[in-house]
């Protein structure tokens, strides 16, 4: 951890956030609990969720039974993500450094690479998407369209934790006043038929399932960075406070777009998603269309921009684990840059379609090496350590939290090997999932077997002797977290 000390910026400059993977002392903490419901609404209600909403017309089932999947399997994947919430306040350090104690220093090398490719992916398929979309548009070819919105995803990460916050403050107005406008219009305008909306037809068990783990899967995908983004709430915070805050974000900015997306597959399924909103927009009036794609993909830029922030953090803590670093604003922003610049290269030559070709198959694979994670981790929390962690420990290489820590890679190993026979993908069938017809229920699977694994194995922790560690080296922690430049 750093004990530097800043030198006075002037400018534009001092609006560059400074701190990254370390601690965040208590005279820096501020913040309103209402932030981690509009960056949650903002960051995914936005196009990239259509796809997730339209699986289920696509399988057969209709427009009422697709949404009632869909609630389902969102609130599902709600309640464990919204959970990693109360880390952030409590401990002042993003998701991934959380990390170490469970894995080790070395050990947790794994989950970031993991979380790297998800942020960075992310990157590149909402990239990709926003080009497409403003193809679409008429504002001419993806390819340049995509570098430019790299490059304002880009300038958003660089300024940071508090230019995030602001930009999807804004962003949800936008969306709300946008999506009420959309709903109400199609509702009292007659354009859904009611026969989308009778329960009694069009019911397919094995297809329900596949959108409840489809929506779940998606849903699960933030989990590797919601501390990133309350990490500078006071540690006063109430936990069941910002979980139902930050539940309520997450669910109904999920959920609106995937609806959206629902709507707009059952009543124009001819289309591809994109250019179905455009068409049912201009039902309700004439130019609606365009303002909800450029909304929409205004929301899916704010989620690009945190998906490199949180890229970034993750990386410096990869590099940190391999060779201690200052965490200085230097290396901010050039990580930010390897992520963003990176990202936005792939979203600018891979095809236009990619995103209606790859998605579900990203989606499964980010469910499965996810799962086994964020059990081992919020269990950890919540019930082994009870969040009694040492700042300063897990940043010292020779700390208590050790180089491997066998129970956390022990508990992801078995959780993911159990998942293994559940898992339904285009290139591997497990056997219990083609018994079930096709559906995937892997991760539902996972997640609790990966609880119980890895609290089985750390019943014989000292966890007295951490608690006395913990109080001797982090007494003077607000002294070392000193202002970095």
């Amino acid at each position: 951890m750093s004990t530097s000390t800043a030198k006075s910026d002037t400018g534009l400059i001092s609006k560059i956030e400074t701190r990254s993977i370390d601690y965040v002392p208590l005279r820096e903490r501020s913040g309103r609990l209402s932030d981690q419901a509009t960056i949650w609404f903002g960051g995914s209600a936005h196009l990239l969720s259509l796809a997730t909403g339209a699986i289920g017309i696509g399988m057969g089932l209709n427009l009422i039974w697709t949404l009632i999947a869909l609630a389902i399997g969102t609130v599902l994947g709600t309640i464990p993500v919204s959970a990693h919430a109360t880390q952030g306040p409590h401990l002042g350090l993003p998701q991934m450094v959380q990390t170490r104690p469970q894995f080790g220093r070395y050990g947790a090398l794994f989950i970031w690479g993991i979380a790297i490719v998800v942020y960075w992916g992310y990157v590149v398929l909402g990239n990709n998407l926003l080009g497409a979309t403003a193809e679409q548009l008429g504002w001419g070819d993806a390819p340049p369209w995509a570098v430019i919105f790299g490059v304002v995803s880009i300038v958003l990460a660089v300024f940071g934790y508090h230019w995030l916050h602001a930009a999807q403050r804004v962003i949800t107005i936008a969306l709300v006043v946008v999506l009420a406008v959309y709903v109400f219009g199609l509702a009292i305008g007659g354009h859904i038929p009611a026969s989308t909306l009778a329960l009694g037809e069009s019911f397919d068990l094995a297809a329900f399932l596949v959108v409840v783990s489809a929506a779940c899967a998606y849903q699960l995908s933030w989990a590797f960075f919601v501390s990133d983004y309350s990490r500078y709430m006071p540690p006063t915070t109430k936990r069941s406070a910002i979980i139902g805050v930050t539940s309520s974000g997450l669910f109904f900015g999920v959920f609106s777009f995937e609806a959206v997306g629902a709507i707009c597959a059952a009543l124009l399924p001819g289309e591809s998603i994109t250019a179905s909103l455009a068409h049912t927009g201009d039902l309700v009036f004439p130019g609606l269309g365009p303002i909800l794609l450029i909304v929409g993909g205004a929301g899916l830029l704010g989620l690009m921009a945190m998906c490199v922030y949180g890229g970034s953090l993750t990386l410096i803590t990869a590099i940190d684990s391999l060779r201690s670093i200052d965490p200085t604003r230097k290396i901010r922003v050039v990580t930010i840059l390897i992520v963003g610049v990176t990202g936005t290269i792939a979203a600018a030559v891979l095809p236009a379609d990619f995103l209606n070709t790859s998605f579900a198959t990203i989606l499964a694979v980010l469910a499965y090496l996810m799962a086994p994670w964020t059990s081992v981790n919020l269990v950890d929390f919540f019930l082994v350590r009870r969040g009694n962690y040492s700042i300063r420990e897990m940043f010292a290489k020779d700390g208590m939290y050790g180089l491997w820590n066998w129970r956390g890679i022990t508990a992801y190993l078995l959780t993911f090997l159990v998942m293994i026979p559940f898992m339904y993908l285009s290139f591997f069938q497990g056997p219990i999932a083609v018994a079930l017809g096709g559906v995937d229920i892997a991760f539902f699977v996972g997640i609790p077997v990966g609880c119980v694994i890895y609290w089985l194995l750390c019943r014989g922790m000292d966890l007295d002797r951490e608690r006395e560690i913990i109080a001797e080296s982090d007494q003077d922690l607000e002294r070392i977290a000193a202002p970095i430049e």
